[in-house]
């Protein structure tokens, strides 16, 4: 008697071992995200640059301990809040701003730990004929989600922008070295004229003149630069206005002026008329400008 052969039990096949996720990064666009703005489109002397940050423990102490807010209410306070403008431009370092210290150091007030920390980029960009296509360029070109970058707007006067791009100026500059007279034109011709390479220029320069023959612009001669007699002008007033409080009067090229010397200097070159400056009352002893 034989007896039956048992069926055989299918083998359990193994199941194959899945694969991870690929995970495919979109390449990162030049000038977006955590990193610094590129603002090689943009004149230098029109953007100011400037890092703060700030302690979000300090700011979440204030909403629920002072002011008496639930922590979930403190914390959408936190998100929809937007800084102005003078708060951002503030000399002063106060609670809860600070800087100066390295990523790992705890808030210099409260203590906390860095995770509590936001550091703001500040990017000020003065408007200009020079600037505005090149600014709304860069602003079209921001990320609109998460809210990464707040743009805000801030109403001026030409005479106001100017004369903050002067106090600008002048901290760089070392008014006991005669060698400021030099930087500080090229500062103002960058100003004037962003779309010239006025490094490459002052590099092959050892002096700068008014020009004979020149009615408008510049062009570099042996060593020279020779400006229009308007912009050489402007140049003589510039450099007026950011020396006037070192020692007396203003240091120029063409020497120390006073102000009444340097009204006088300017009528009689024809600037103040071209420029349409009527009379100045301004201080006594400064005769009016025909």
């Amino acid at each position: 008697m034989t007896t039956p052969k048992k069926a055989a039990k299918p083998s359990a096949r193994k199941a194959p071992a899945k694969k991870p996720p690929v995970i495919k990064k979109k390449p990162a666009r030049a000038g977006i995200g955590s990193g610094p703005l590129d603002l090689s489109a943009l004149s230098s002397e029109s953007v100011t640059q400037l890092e703060k940050s700030i302690c979000l423990a300090c700011v979440l102490d204030v909403f629920t301990r002072h002011m008496g807010l639930a922590p979930r209410t403190a914390h959408l306070e936190i998100k929809r809040y937007t800084p102005s403008v003078a708060e951002l431009q503030a000399s002063a370092v106060t609670r809860p701003y600070f800087a100066g210290q390295s990523p790992k150091d705890p808030c210099p007030y409260c203590g906390s730990a860095p995770k509590w920390h936001a550091q703001l980029r500040v990017y000020r960009i003065e408007s200009g004929k020079a600037n505005d296509a090149s600014r709304r360029e860069l602003v079209k070109s921001l990320p609109k989600s998460e809210d990464q970058f707040l743009v805000l707007e801030e109403k001026g006067t030409q005479q106001h922008a100017f004369f903050e791009w002067l106090d600008k100026i002048s901290t760089g500059l070392d008014f006991d070295n005669p060698a400021w007279l030099s930087e500080a034109s090229r500062h103002y011709l960058n100003r004037k004229e962003p779309k010239s390479d006025w490094q490459a220029a002052f590099d092959q320069i050892h002096s700068i003149r008014r020009s004979r023959r020149l009615e408008t612009g510049w062009e570099v001669d042996h060593g020279r630069l020779f400006l229009s007699p308007m912009l050489f002008d402007e140049l003589i007033l510039v450099q007026y206005l950011l020396s006037r409080s070192h020692k007396a009067g203003g240091l120029t090229f063409e020497g120390r002026y006073t102000l009444h010397e340097l009204f006088a200097r300017l009528r009689n070159s024809g600037y103040l008329r071209a420029v349409a400056v009527q009379a100045v009352w301004r201080l006594p002893g400064v005769r009016r400008a025909k």
